[in-house]
């Protein structure tokens, strides 16, 4: 019985040390699409300030702010710059409308075919980080590693869902933290102290056992030379 236990531990920690492996590898990749996406929007943020400048010098407009473009890939406020920048751009190119000069200006269009390219970029880094949340989700949500996914830090990954006029929801460009492998250590600790006492248990109980088959044969010796020393 005690064997049977110790083996289902050992197998069961087995599958968790594989199960994390996997799980943490693929969310390695959901957080370089995610760094990468957001390394393009940091571009195109950038590429608008300056267009912002090219207009100011045509005619000054406390319309025109300054997006934040932050140096931390992680943070949120990255995403709500983003959510901004559609209607920046489209005052901008109303702005232009009205001076025929900066409309023609190669600066005006060279950064407007960049800040175009930029966002087809953003697109796509959106489909990458997609389809990596997709193989990084399915294989948490597939039995058995549904059941521990939880217990071993692995939250659901949230998908991109955005267009050019800004991202649905600002918190999706957060961080996705999964565990760094605490839980993991925990569960390897508390597992190998159950396995120590387990092992402890049947070392006893086989030391007792081994103590009454001795007992046994040293009855069943006795037994004949009692009868001998009758018979004689």
């Amino acid at each position: 019985m005690m064997f049977t236990l110790i083996t289902l531990i050992v197998i069961m920690l087995l599958f968790a040390a594989g199960s994390y492996n996997t799980l943490q590898k693929l969310a390695q990749h959901v957080r370089e699409a995610a760094s990468n996406a957001q390394v393009a929007i940091s571009k195109k943020l950038t590429l608008i300030n300056q267009l912002i400048d090219v207009v100011k010098n045509y005619q000054e407009s406390e319309q025109l702010v300054q997006l934040k473009v932050s140096q931390d890939a992680s943070a949120s406020d990255l995403a709500g710059s983003y959510q901004q920048s559609g209607n920046v751009l489209a005052a901008v190119q109303g702005i232009a409308e009205k001076f025929p000069n900066l409309k023609a200006s190669e600066q005006y269009h060279r950064l407007v075919d960049s800040i175009q390219q930029c966002e087809q970029n953003i697109q796509d880094s959106r489909e990458r980080y997609n389809h990596a949340v997709k193989e990084y989700n399915t294989k948490r949500l597939r039995i058995p590693t549904v059941l521990i996914a939880k217990s071993l830090g692995f939250p659901d990954a949230p998908y991109l869902q955005f267009d050019v006029s800004g991202i649905n929801e600002v918190t999706s460009l957060q961080d996705f933290k999964t565990d760094d492998g605490e839980r993991l250590k925990q569960l390897f600790s508390g597992a190998s102290s159950k396995i120590v006492d387990l092992a402890g248990q049947a070392g006893k109980a086989g030391t007792e056992m081994i103590a009454k088959m001795k007992d046994g044969q040293e009855n069943r010796v006795e037994g004949p030379k009692s009868e001998r020393g009758f018979d004689s």
